[in-house]
């Protein structure tokens, strides 16, 4: 299963660094950015390069950081052309645990996703209330 993560910057490609700080060196994903010089149809032609380079053998998560973003809409006009499931919103516990499912092989691709959008929201936590509560 291939992973690529797109984001505004270089978010996608900082935070592919620290989840492998964590869980160690990545291998089948990509991170891509958009940078403030770039057109949008550059960083089209760069996911749609890697997704060529894919090709239909193996399972795709694209990972975005912002709902309706550029990066996202970039990603939104490949996934008629292309089988991907897409998740935006990226955050760095939820590619740990992408990660970590992943290299389970009984775990699919729409198992990593149900579960990565069910568990989302514990990803959040007010800590003023966390510490104020009994532990």
């Amino acid at each position: 299963m291939q992973f690529i993560m797109v984001s505004h910057g270089n978010l996608a490609e900082a935070m592919l660094g620290s989840a492998e700080m964590i869980v160690g060196k990545q291998e089948r994903v990509k991170a891509f950015g958009l940078e403030p010089t770039e057109d949008v149809s550059t960083l089209r032609a760069k996911i749609q390069a890697r997704l060529d380079e894919i090709g239909s053998t193996e399972e795709v998560i694209c990972f975005t950081d912002l709902f309706s973003g550029s990066p996202f809409n970039t990603v939104v006009s490949l996934m008629g052309t292309y089988d991907i499931r897409h998740i935006t919103g990226m955050n760095l516990p939820m590619l740990l645990e992408a990660f970590m499912m992943r290299s389970n092989p009984n775990n699919g691709r729409e198992a990593i996703c149900e579960k990565l959008i069910k568990e989302a929201p514990s990803t959040f936590i007010d800590v003023n209330k966390h510490l104020t509560s009994e532990w």
